[in-house]
């Protein structure tokens, strides 16, 4: 009952690996397949296919699709996070710096759990505030970060690195029409249908199909 009231804001957008002509904007523009190629931040599951979540680390059903990814990592073979930065959301383009840092490492999982499990939104309006705020919760765990660095050098190569990058995730998902988190694209590589789920038994019922598409 938990999952069926609270995932019902969930957008799944399906991706076949036949994709019909269509003279209207839907799953088949190339905009939506640039997100997924944008992305740098990459799970592995246990499935067969490949998906892209668009997503916010303090947006609440991307928490609980997070969750939900967790226990079905069957559904998927590798999951792709791309970061939305949303204006009423101050401090988690930090937590996507850090995020995107870890890409490629064994820190990545747990640093990635923490963010949509642990870190606490701050309390603030102000970005340079927040984002002072994340950083820190996350050197509590994780004091690596840190290193020998000051908190404010090791905050600027952070947005040096990776600020750019995630404004133009964001932009990819502004540009192909996303309104809002958390959206999934899933399926090979082309777009070709896409549906509003008012629950996870929905959700997986879709991804079970494009599955079995796909083979």
């Amino acid at each position: 009952m938990f999952r069926k009231i609270f995932i019902a804001a969930f957008v799944l957008v399906l991706v076949s690996s036949v994709c019909m002509a269509s003279e209207k904007p839907d799953g088949c523009s190339p905009k939506f397949q640039a997100i997924g190629e944008n992305a740098v931040v990459e799970l592995k599951g246990t499935g067969e296919q490949d998906i892209v979540i668009v997503t916010d680390p303090f947006c609440w059903h991307c928490r609980l699709a997070h969750k939900l990814l967790g226990e079905y990592p069957e559904q998927y073979r590798s999951v792709k996070f791309s970061f939305y930065m949303r204006r009423n959301s101050p401090g988690s383009d930090m937590a996507s710096w850090i995020i995107e840092d870890a890409a490629g490492t064994d820190s990545l999982k747990s640093k990635i759990d923490f963010a949509y499990k642990h870190l606490k939104q701050p309390k603030t309006n102000d970005p340079a505030v927040a984002r002072e705020v994340v950083f820190s919760q996350f050197v509590m765990f994780f004091p690596d970060l840190l290193g020998l660095d000051s908190i404010e050098n090791a905050m600027a190569q952070l947005q040096k690195k990776h600020e750019a990058h995630v404004l133009t995730s964001t932009a990819l998902a502004k540009a192909a029409g996303i309104p809002g988190t958390p959206v999934l694209l899933a399926g090979e590589k082309r777009l070709s249908d896409t549906v509003r789920t008012h629950g996870w038994k929905h959700w997986k019922q879709r991804l079970s199909a494009n599955r079995q598409i796909k083979s």
